[in-house]
């Protein structure tokens, strides 16, 4: 005779005896125990503190030469980075492919494709921020020279990415701050030979300086002309007409009228202008001198400009802006299977709901089914 199987009703009668229910719930507890600890997971964790290089930028270049143009250094790229882009730099696809292609992770003795490895680092690896502007990369495995090269290769792969960015960052740069440099040193020298040739033309060394001299001159001709008409009005009262004290007098003072009425007219003598002839081509001077100043100023700017980039280029360079504040090594501490915690505190829970709460309550659970009470 062919013996069957035990089918549904053999399971459901195991279950429903309480001996074979509860030597199931050890044994299942046991093998989990067993697992929480074995296989050993190890993990290894390594840190990186991108540098800011605002310190050595330009917003504090022009702040130690005089605080100009903040506004162009902000422009410019001298504002602080934030944690957040250099934390997307190191979680970029760029970074695990680098870390893929230094390990060899694709190929015999290693994932089938790339995008399975991917997924295992995925897996394996976490990287995140902490307090401080610091990047923690922190790897998971059951190997501890996995555990360790992993970590390494992340390192590496996020330093040499963040520096790649920085140079690139730099040379982009370089190359706008070199060409508006050579057009600001061209307009310099284009409104010093126009502010020259102005002088030239009007005959003037420094317009300000003759303005209040010629100023000063008409100021004491017309001084002069109030005295000397005082004088006269009293020599009136007192003297004739052909008295030669007051004939001497009337000529003074037509002479000062004559100096006064031909200073009010623009002229140009052998010298310079004069008044009048001051006070019209002041205004261009000032636009031509005004087109200078801020023409020098530029070029001012751009210098110091190409000096800081300089010096971020250089830093980029020799890979100074991130800093290795912890090596990559392994927790000493004994680290437990996370999985098998969480299935063994299911299983506890199974088993104090099934053997505690549901036989308090009176909760059938495990009631046989009428067919196979008959049997």
């Amino acid at each position: 005779m062919i013996a069957r199987r035990p089918g549904w009703s053999g399971i459901a009668a195991l279950i429903a005896d309480a001996r074979h229910r509860r030597r199931a719930y050890a044994v299942g507890a046991l093998l989990l125990a067993l697992l929480i600890f074995f296989p050993q997971p190890h993990v290894a964790r390594a840190k990186l503190l991108p540098q800011d290089n605002s310190g050595m930028g330009l917003g504090s270049m022009l702040n130690a030469l005089g605080g100009q143009a903040q506004g162009l250094a902000a422009m410019l790229g001298g504002s602080k980075q934030q944690i957040d882009m250099y934390l997307a730099v190191a979680r970029s696809s760029e970074v695990a492919d680098q870390v893929i292609a230094e390990l060899k992770l694709v190929g015999s003795g290693g994932y089938a494709s790339a995008t399975a490895a991917h997924r295992a680092l995925a897996r394996k690896t976490d990287v995140h921020s902490l307090t401080g502007g610091m990047i923690e990369v922190k790897v998971r495995t059951h190997n501890p020279r996995e555990a360790e090269r992993l970590a390494r290769a992340y390192a590496d792969a996020i330093s040499d990415r963040i520096v790649a960015l920085g140079q690139d960052r730099a040379d982009r740069k370089r190359r706008i701050i070199t060409e508006r440099f050579r057009e600001a040193a061209g307009r310099v020298a284009k409104s010093e030979t126009a502010l020259n040739e102005f002088r030239r033309r009007n005959r003037l060394a420094e317009p300000q300086a003759e303005l209040g001299a010629a100023l000063s001159v008409r100021a004491g001709l017309e001084a002069r002309l109030q005295a000397k008409q005082v004088e006269l009005a009293t020599l009136q009262k007192f003297q004739g007409p052909e008295n030669p004290q007051l004939l001497a007098v009337q000529s003074e003072v037509a002479s000062l009228r004559t100096q006064i009425s031909r200073s009010a007219r623009p002229e140009s003598g052998p010298a310079a202008p004069n008044v009048a002839g001051l006070g019209e081509v002041s205004g261009e001077y000032l636009d031509l001198y005004r087109d200078y100043r801020f023409a020098q100023a530029m070029y001012e700017v751009y210098a110091r400009s190409s000096e800081e980039v300089a010096v971020e280029t250089l830093v980029g360079e020799t890979g100074a802006n991130v800093q290795m504040l912890e090596a990559p090594r392994l927790d000493t501490d004994r680290k437990l299977n996370i999985p098998a915690v969480a299935l063994l505190a299911l299983l506890m829970l199974a088993a104090l709901f099934t053997e505690v709460y549901a036989p308090a309550t009176a909760i059938r659970l495990f009631a046989p089914r009428p067919s196979d009470a008959a049997a």
